[in-house]
């Protein structure tokens, strides 16, 4: 079992305690942090605003850019492998997956997770990527005007829970009536949260004291929705 820090949305500064986490999860004063941004095309500057930001925390940054550069398999593992820290970016949840699965690319981080050689974190599409399936806006990226949710089904099931980032926005509250059609736990957090998986260990952080999340399921046709308990970091 590995290290994985889901992050629910959030910009770089309210999010910087949970990355700061992430950094001490590592155990490397320094460690090396691959970014992967196929979620947002490998958009320059969501790249250049992560490269920053883990520098000021004492990181050295790469970038894995599957939809801009191209790789032999020998160099993306010799990345993947560099990398103490791997930080997947928001974006497109649908095309992300669709990309990785071109490349490899889940299973390669699959198997990251089960030998432990990285923490895996992200944020947005990059915490959804780690469950089951995903409520996503996905759609609005690709036609450009309604803004619809939908599923994002086929992500890496390391948790066999429905995932919900970003609870706390307009629309999101859509995933509940939306996974009547799951016959699973759903996991709905807001901005400056994250979920924590540590060797075992499942906990729940924030960098925001009134941010939440919530366990929700569907029960004798009614929804339960539980509030989860967050650790002090």
């Amino acid at each position: 079992m590995g290290r994985i820090v889901a992050i629910a949305g959030g910009d770089l500064l309210s999010t910087r305690q949970l990355n700061t986490y992430t950094i001490k999860l590592s155990d490397k004063r320094n460690p090396n942090v691959l970014f992967i941004g196929t979620a947002s095309h490998d958009a320059e500057g969501y790249i250049e605003s992560i490269t920053k930001e883990y520098t000021f925390l004492g990181c050295n940054v790469k970038s894995l850019c599957l939809v801009t550069n191209s790789y032999s398999d020998d160099e993306m593992d010799e990345l993947l492998s560099w990398a103490d820290i791997v930080y997947v970016g928001g974006g497109d949840t649908i095309f992300m997956m669709q990309t990785w699965k071109k490349f490899h690319l889940d299973e390669k981080l699959k198997r990251i997770y089960e030998q432990d050689t990285a923490v895996l974190t992200g944020l947005s599409a990059g915490a959804i990527c780690w469950f089951n399936c995903g409520h996503s806006d996905s759609e609005s990226f690709q036609n450009g005007e309604n803004w619809n949710y939908c599923w994002a089904n086929d992500m890496l099931d390391i948790f066999h829970m429905a995932y919900c980032p970003h609870y706390n926005e307009e629309g999101r509250d859509t995933f509940d009536t939306m996974l009547k059609q799951k016959n699973m736990i759903g996991l709905a957090m807001e901005n400056n949260t994250a979920f924590v998986f540590n060797n075992g260990n499942r906990y729940f952080i924030r960098s925001t004291s009134t941010a939440n999340a919530f366990f929700i399921q569907y029960k004798d046709g009614l929804i339960e929705k539980k509030d989860v308990t967050f650790e002090k970091t």
